[in-house]
Formats: C-alpha cells, structure tokens, sequence
C-alpha cells in the first residue's frame, strides 16, 4: 500500500509539474508576456493545439532574435485591443514578407479625470496598495460594461484556418478578460483560467520599468500595477453575470456564440 501510495505520489507531482509547463512562454525578451494558450487542458481532458492562439503585450521593438522567434509563428491575424495613441507610441512590428491581416478591437480609454487619478494614487508620498486594487478593479468593470467592444477579437477566433495573437499593451488587463472568456468557450474549469490569468505576474521581473521613473512612478509601485490579482478578474466576470445573467448569455447576446459555434471553435482549437 505504500509503495503504490508514493507511486500515486509521484504521477501527481508529474502531473502538476505538466501542467505547469503546459503553457508556453515564447521567450520573447522585449515582450516578456507573449505566449501560447497551447497545452492549457479543458474538464473532458482535451488539450489547446500547439501554435495556434497566441496572447501578448505591445511587441513593436523587438531584438534579432525576438524578430526570429515572432517570425516562426506563422501568425495570421493580430487582434490589437488599445487605442490610436497606445498605436501610435508603439506599432505592432509586422515581418515583412509576411501576409498578417490586424484586426482593431478598442477596449476602454482613460480620459483626463481618470488619468489624473490614477497619476495621484501612483505619486502620493502615502502610497497605498489597496488603492490600485480599487482602481483595476473599476477599470474590470469597465471592460464588462463594455464587453461588445471585444466582439472584432471572437469574430476572428472563430473563423478556419486562422493563428491569432490577440494583444493589448502590457498583455494583462484587456488581454487577460478576453482570454478568460475564450478559455470558457473552450470548457476549461474557473481555476485553470485564474491560472492562465495570473500567469501574467511572470512577467513582471522582464518588464523594464525604469523608463516610468521619467513620471515620477518609483518602479516598485509600477510593479504594483503592473501584476493582476484574481479579484480583478472577478470584479469583470461577476459584472458580466450581474448584466446578462450568465458568461453564456453574454456570449450567446453580443457575440452569437450559441452551441453550435462553441462547438466549431472547440473543433479549431482542442485536440484529444
């Protein structure tokens, strides 16, 4: 009974250090968030195909062997969830010789009082965590509050034949609740979502946040804003449920994915 208790022992632990690995960073030093959905096992066991759904932050300066690696991927279609002047700042570096079509999904924009807000919380001499908490919280809702704007991201998604990276600026926010409402389609479990949410926390120590000391923002409270907590994921979540009754209802409302589509885009996308 021993033997086969450190058995069992072992193949658990095999297990979790599998999944662990299962979704891919891409190890992409000037975008230190991009990475696969690939690996990431829904509840009936059925595993997201290799090289077909990418997730990032902005990529537009890029190292010779970022451009190498980005090349390899075999995109075909860039879904950009920020706004003219976040474009503007940093374009999408597209490989020449390479047909990649973009598709513009705009999700959310700071005006002037928002922005002096969050500038005030940031610099404060009293600097408190839990006032970044509130505020990536309110922006969560304000993604649901806005959740047809990410329509353009599940047109594409659902299409044949297509590789998609679908992208905001740091890959965390924007990025994090389209995923979480892909992974869903997909019939992977809340936990492993969160997962794959969290996992943006990775890239943290990557980022280089020393350009941000320009504005007056000491890196370890970047740092702070920089990282996603699940609550921030659930503020999004449980604002789409209080709206529409349900994730599905959401889906099925502003975007059409009824049973058949969910089932095309299972098809696309899964592998036993």
């Amino acid at each position: 009974m021993k033997t086969q208790t450190r058995i069992l022992t072992s193949i658990a632990v095999l297990m979790i250090a599998f999944q662990s690995q299962a979704q891919k960073n891409m190890n992409i030093e000037k975008s230190p968030n991009f990475r696969s959905l690939s690996g990431i096992q829904n509840k009936e066991g059925k595993k997201i195909k290799d090289d077909i759904i990418f997730r990032s932050g902005n990529f537009s300066k890029l190292t010779d062997n970022d451009i190498k690696i980005f090349d390899s991927l075999n995109i075909t279609t860039i879904v950009d969830f920020r706004n003219d002047s976040e474009i503007q700042k940093d374009p999408d570096y597209i490989p020449s010789g390479q047909k990649i079509e973009t598709t513009r999904a705009k999700i959310g924009s700071i005006n002037e009082k928002e922005m002096g807000n969050f500038m005030k919380i940031m610099m404060s001499p009293k600097f408190n965590e839990n006032k970044v908490d509130s505020l990536m919280v309110v922006a969560n809702n304000g993604f649901a509050e806005s959740i047809k704007d990410f329509k353009p991201f599940f047109d594409e998604v659902s299409k044949k034949n297509t590789v998609v990276l679908f992208h905001c600026t740091a890959g965390k926010d924007r990025t994090g609740v389209a995923s979480s409402l892909l992974l869903h389609i997909l019939d992977v479990s809340d936990e492993e979502i969160m997962k794959d949410y969290l996992r943006s926390n990775e890239a943290i120590s990557k980022t280089d946040l020393s350009k941000y000391k320009a504005y007056g923002i000491p890196e370890e409270r970047m740092a702070k804003l920089m990282g996603v907590k699940q609550p921030y994921l659930e503020a999004a979540w449980n604002s789409i449920i209080k709206k529409y009754g349900s994730i599905d209802k959401m889906l099925l409302a502003e975007f059409g994915i009824d049973q058949k589509v969910k089932k095309e885009i299972k098809k696309k996308y899964l592998v036993k």
